[in-house]
């Protein structure tokens, strides 16, 4: 039970909880009755609101109301004392589904858990009585391995800003990165008292606003180039050790603030000051709390291995007493407004700090597919009421309009999104940098300064008085990566496609086994009710049956004798264990360096990423489920690329792979053509700086500038891995020199290669081990095993192009009370 926490997108630590998360959503041996129910309540279409079994829709200002009932149907049933409210949400179905997870709840008491993104002390408050009273505490919530991140409390932030503001403050040092100049709501104010400030430090290793308004800079290094030690969450203490000496004249900001506090650390000649430094202190600090090593020397050396250390913390009860009465009135009160704007921290870029990088701003939004941009959300039904004022038929993705919240105003391009509710709009945060690297200026706009704060100082991430108007026109530069959003429509008058949807009536989309309206069986993606699995999987064997009937009559030679010896790579994608986190995409991009090409040339549909997270939405328009498809090359034993292309320069291997002769390509791109999966990328333009030719190299900020023009940048490729040129086809290679590199490292070793010694860049980032890669011919093998599950289908399976990729079928539990009228 969730409001509103994105806890697999940008909430506290993703990459645990969505490892945690998926756990309990794989299916083993066709069993789905252990698997767990995600219910998420929010306005939005969030990340994790998109993984969620049932979204239930309610506007910002009444998650406090929300939560306050949910507190009241589960303190009626536990004994607990219940808070006076007043006031319905505005979504019947919201009021009928609370009553509905509380029954769900107290039959999972203990192994349930309810989460809130709320910036409200008082309904955070209520949260806890909640899991108090579901006895959540000691089981799935746990204080002993508690979170140490984002321990920022905004009130003292406040009270900072006012003394700084009232000439109370001699000297500031920005410390970290901090960057409040720009990632807080009274930034300008932050920027015009520093202006007056005799002394301000910015303590950096990247440019910032902050730092543009200090007067004077301590450059720190990169973390990969010096020492350091970290202490996550409770119980648990890494090591930080540099992989590069400093590529600049650096100083980490541990010595500087002890050098200027007269504390530095006596070192020997050639030491590091820093290493010298945490040696010491974890010596005297953290060797007294274990008991497994005799000395220090041996518990550092072991620790220095392994990365991090787990000790033993004092145990720690909660003891959090409340006064539930007293929190009614500090709740956030129903507004009753025609719109309200909620406002939240991207993937990618997250809320700024990581702006400057291409590789994150060219990741498309997982859920609007955008690059480049920040943009508003609005429902597919809009009202045209007089807070959207120009805007009745706004029906185009990318058109301009003003976002307006008193004296602040932005411009910003529209996206109709699937589950908006209506009445409500979202913004990400993040964009509007300006003064940052060539990457993250300039690129989109800020919305910071339209935050407000709470009656306790708490900044709140929504408002009720937003106004969308101005003259809507057209971005020319509007760069989506993904255009369609169904694969098939039932309902009055709906297009093939999905692209067209009549939101007047309760259309329901679906992907199922026969899709209405006379249209051909597309095996893209199969999804299934966990209550409806054992019926499905029939379902998926019959078709199967039915593809593999009609492949039987083909042109292409059989193969099977041929791949019998030797190897035959292949790969397993889990579509339920896949969040859509795109840690997979971005690995690729770094591991093979694929080139960024721009917000430009990606509206011209020239992206080059060797692997796309398609995003498809079935179910109820209103609150559709989603499903995530990693899509990357299949290398099929038919491969219709190959036999079209005049120069052979996509061929097969012995090891089944589809592999690609770049100096034998000449860009007639009919492979591309010929791909049904549309995997295959094209070098328009010169994106790494190595032609002769400066016209042909591409600038992707619009400095005229070449991303890789300099050695520096140059330095971030892989050089296992050839850098293409224009006129050349790419795609997935199945990361072939990871796959070199194994078989080598096996000979070396004097043994037979085993199963998992090779993980592509993909497997290896994936947190939620929904991607599974290895040998089909190793019948041992974990992918194997997967490949032969019967919930594994493969993508166009009916065209015979012989895919080495199987998917496991998107699995969701729901309960159907939750979303229906009678709940």
């Amino acid at each position: 039970m969730n409001f509103g926490a994105d806890f697999l997108g940008t909430w506290l630590t993703p990459a645990a909880f969505a490892s945690q998360f998926a756990k309990r959503r794989k299916i083993k041996d066709d069993k789905a009755g252990q698997m767990s129910r995600l219910v998420q309540f929010e306005s939005n279409m969030s990340y994790t609101g998109s993984n969620a079994d049932h979204r239930v829709l309610i506007k910002p200002s009444e998650q406090g109301l929300a939560i306050a009932k949910l507190h009241n149907a589960i303190a009626s049933k536990v004994g607990m004392p219940s808070i006076d409210i007043n006031g319905n949400l505005s979504n019947p179905k919201a009021e009928k589904a609370i009553a509905t997870v509380a029954d769900e709840l107290m039959q999972a008491r203990g192994k349930a858990i309810v989460l809130s993104n709320s910036n409200n002390t008082a309904e955070q408050g209520l949260v806890v009585a909640i899991n108090q009273g579901l006895g959540n505490y000691g089981g799935t919530l746990d204080f002993n391995e508690s979170s140490n991140l984002r321990q920022g409390i905004d009130k003292q932030m406040s009270d900072f800003i006012n003394e700084l503001t009232s000439g109370a403050v001699d000297a500031v040092l920005f410390i970290d990165d901090a960057n409040p100049v720009y990632d807080h709501p009274k930034g300008k104010q932050i920027e015009e008292a520093l202006d007056k400030l005799n002394l301000s430090v910015a303590i950096t290793s990247m440019p910032s606003e902050t730092q543009a308004a200090c007067k004077f800079v301590a450059p720190t290094p990169h973390y990969l180039e010096s020492w350091g030690d970290v202490n996550p969450s409770r119980g648990h203490y890494g090591i930080v050790q540099p992989t590069i000496n400093p590529l600049f004249d650096t100083r980490p900001a541990v010595i500087s603030l002890l050098t200027w506090s007269g504390q530095a650390p006596e070192v020997m000649m050639g030491d590091d000051p820093l290493y010298t430094f945490i040696k010491n202190r974890w010596e005297a600090a953290l060797f007294i709390k274990q008991h497994k090593y005799a000395t220090f020397q041996n518990f550092w050396d072991n620790t220095l291995q392994d990365g991090f250390t787990m000790l033993d913390e004092e145990a720690r009860e909660l003891s959090y007493a409340l006064d539930i009465t007293s929190l009614a009135g500090k709740i956030n009160r129903l507004a009753n407004s025609e719109l309200e704007v909620q406002f939240y921290e991207p993937l990618g870029i997250g809320g700024g700090a990581y702006a400057n990088n291409p590789w994150l701003q060219e990741m498309p939004d997982p859920v609007t597919r955008v690059v480049w941009d920040n943009v508003l959300h609005i429902p597919l039904k809009w009202n045209g009421s007089s807070r959207f004022e120009y805007f009745k038929d706004l029906d185009e993705d990318g058109l301009l309009v003003d976002l307006v919240i008193e004296e602040q105003k932005i411009r910003v391009p529209v996206v109709r999104q699937f589950g908006q509710m209506e009445g409500t709009v979202a913004c990400a945060l993040g964009y509007g940098r300006w003064a940052t690297g060539k990457a993250g200026s300039g690129v989109g706009s800020s919305c910071y300064p339209m935050l407000k704060s709470d009656d306790d100082g708490n900044i709140q991430y929504f408002s009720t008085m937003p106004v969308v108007s101005g003259k809507a026109d057209k971005d020319k530069r509007f760069a989506s990566v993904q255009h369609h959003h169904t694969l098939g429509v039932t309902g009055k008058d709906e297009s093939a496609g999905g692209a067209t949807i009549n939101v007047d009536e309760k259309t329901v989309m679906t992907l199922g086994y026969g899709v209405q309206g006379g249209l051909t069986k597309r095996s893209i993606f199969r999804h299934a009710a966990s209550h409806e699995l054992a019926e499905s999987i029939e379902h998926l064997k019959e078709e199967r049956a039915e593809f593999q009937h009609l492949n039987e009559q083909t042109l292409y030679p059989d193969r099977s004798e041929f791949y019998g010896m030797g190897h035959h790579w292949g790969m397993s994608v889990d579509l339920t264990a896949c969040i859509v986190c795109a840690a997979c995409q971005v690995a690729c991009v770094a591991e093979n360096n694929v080139p960024i090409v721009g917000k430009t040339e990606v509206s011209r549909h020239h992206e080059m990423t060797w692997m796309r997270i398609d995003r498809y939405y079935y179910g109820d328009v209103e609150s559709p489920n989603v499903v995530y498809q990693p899509m990357m090359c299949q290398h099929c034993d038919n491969a219709p690329c190959e036999n079209v292309c005049p120069v052979a320069a996509t061929n097969h291997s012995s090891e089944g792979l589809n592999q690609m002769a770049y100096n034998r390509c000449v860009g007639t791109r009919y492979c591309a053509n010929n791909c049904p999966y549309k995997v295959r990328r094209f070098n328009w333009l010169d994106y790494n700086a190595a032609d002769l030719f400066p016209s042909n190299e591409n600038d992707p900020f619009n400095e005229n500038t070449p991303y890789y023009a300099d050695n520096l940048t140059r330095m971030v490729l892989n050089p296992d891995v050839t850098v293409r040129s224009r006129g050349v086809i790419e795609k997935c290679s199945m990361c072939v020199q990871r796959i070199q590199e194994g078989k080598l490292t096996a000979k070396q070793e004097k043994r037979m290669l085993q199963d998992g010694d090779i993980r592509t860049a993909c497997q290896t980032a994936c947190p939620t081990g929904a991607i599974t890669f290895g040998d089909m011919n190793d019948h041992g093998s974990k992918l194997n095993e997967l490949l032969n599950d019967p919930k594994t289908y493969v993508a166009l399976e009916e065209t015979n192009v012989r895919s080495s990729i199987g998917y496991m079928m998107k699995v969701i539990n729901r309960n159907e009370k939750i979303n229906s009228e009678e709940a």
